[in-house]
């Protein structure tokens, strides 16, 4: 059959398609003009048409456009092969999709009760089309100017992290607590969790978290976002580990670029959370320690844990108790300036101070133990004489002071031969010896003059 040649209808009308619709692609086709088509074309047909030795069915149809045997095999295993095959057909460019070549095949089979039955249909979907076209045109804006950009045009010079998360529409920075790295496109347990945990953290430990899908703006470059956001506005990063966090690049990344701001783990930037049971730790994660959401016995303590690791300052100071410990240790190293005095001194005035206290202190002790060893003879021998109790107790003092004065001057002479600072501290202990022995004596004489009385 000519396909230039007017079909017309039993009423006379033309079935023609008009020729500024024989350009319309294929997809026009709305859902209703697809499915009355494929009432006709999807009935099994035994008909061969005699003209162009075609079945008149949807395999027919399927011959003419081009279509494979194993593409027609897959079709008849459609519900519906005709919509199948016209989906296929529209998207394959090659073998031209358009109206007018459906119309021209239809023709070629012989369908004529097809074009009459579904030509006002079609039409209508055809003009609905152009329409459609047309009102975009007129109301769509292009994205780029007509100039191409150079680069000295404003927009290069406009800071992208400026805005970063819907908190900075209103030109504040928003800062966050924690940065949740888990995969967005999970549809497991994943995404369960994360809102578990937003309820948990942030209405009831008070914390802000910064949650991708949630709170980043989009539109921008994904990486650069995540990077600034972990680099300037999150204090830590929470790790949802599962299995599907292992098959995702962003989380990857994310991790990768956190390790790498504290790579000693010494902040403890990171906080794994593991989920899922047997889920193999990525080697990065190895050497920093988990909190277990699988561990029932560890429930109780499991959220107070993770908020508590969250709100853990970065870089904690030194505790009061800890620095007074250290300055009263007896460990502790002298201060500088204790340090300097002593090293003023020179080695003769050290060892003078030394030997000096050492003296003054012996000195006293004798002069104590004197006291003591004449009090205890006065009360036991109250019958001796005075003569002989004051020769006694003067001798005791004078072969005592001998002594120390022995002793003193072989220490001197020992140490310093010549220095006449020994000198003198010999003569002041000779007076205190003096003064001793005087004292000594008089209240000796004076017991013994009580008893005799």
């Amino acid at each position: 059959m000519d396909e230039d040649m007017e079909i017309l209808d039993d009423t006379g009308e033309s079935l023609n398609l008009d020729s500024r619709l024989t350009s319309i692609p294929l997809d026009a086709l709305r859902k209703s003009a697809r499915s009355k088509i494929a009432l006709y074309l999807d009935d099994q047909s035994d008909i061969i048409d005699e003209e162009c030795g075609y079945v008149t069915d949807w395999n027919g149809l399927a011959e003419l456009i081009g279509f494979t045997a194993l593409e027609m095999r897959k079709f008849s295993r459609q519900k519906s092969p005709t919509q199948d095959l016209l989906v296929d057909w529209e998207s394959t460019p090659a073998l031209n999709p358009t109206l007018g070549n459906l119309w021209k095949y239809l023709i070629e089979l012989g369908r004529l009760d097809v074009l009459q039955d579904c030509r006002s249909i079609v039409i209508k979907d055809a003009e609905n089309y152009i329409l459609m076209r047309e009102r975009l045109a007129n109301d769509y804006l292009p994205v780029q100017e007509n100039q191409v950009s150079q680069s000295s045009a404003p927009d290069h010079y406009v800071d992208e992290t400026r805005m970063l998360v819907t908190g900075d529409i209103d030109g504040s920075i928003t800062l966050f607590d924690a940065f949740v790295c888990y995969n967005a496109d999970s549809t497991g347990k994943d995404i369960f969790f994360v809102k578990d945990m937003i309820k948990k953290l942030e209405k009831e430990y008070d914390l802000k978290l910064c949650v991708p899908g949630r709170d980043d703006l989009p539109g921008g470059s994904r990486y650069v976002t995540d990077a600034k956001l972990i680099e300037s506005r999150c204090k830590r990063m929470i790790i949802v580990l599962s299995h599907e966090y292992l098959h995702s690049s962003a989380c990857d990344f994310q991790v990768k670029f956190a390790h790498a701001l504290a790579p000693g783990a010494r902040s403890k930037k990171l906080i794994p959370v593991l989920i899922e049971p047997s889920v193999p730790i990525p080697q990065i994660l190895r050497h920093v320690t988990l909190c277990d959401y699988t561990k029932n016995d560890l429930m109780e303590w499991f959220w107070d844990r993770l908020a508590k690791s969250v709100k853990a300052p970065l870089d904690p100071e030194p505790s009061r108790m800890g620095s007074s410990i250290e300055s009263s240790s007896p460990m502790s190293i002298p201060s500088s300036s204790s340090l300097q005095s002593q090293a003023s001194l020179s080695p003769s005035q050290s060892l003078s101070s030394i030997e000096n206290y050492r003296l003054s202190n012996d000195s006293i002790k004798n002069a104590q133990r004197q006291l003591s060893e004449s009090a205890s003879m006065s009360s036991n021998d109250s019958g001796f004489h005075s003569s002989s109790f004051h020769s006694h107790g003067a001798s005791s003092l004078q072969s005592n002071q001998s002594s120390f004065s022995n002793e003193y001057t072989s220490l001197s002479t020992e140490s310093f031969p010549t220095s006449s600072s020994k000198s003198r501290e010999k003569k002041k202990g000779t007076n205190i010896f003096g003064q001793i022995k005087a004292k000594v004596s008089g209240k000796k004489y004076n017991n013994h003059t009580s008893s005799q009385a």
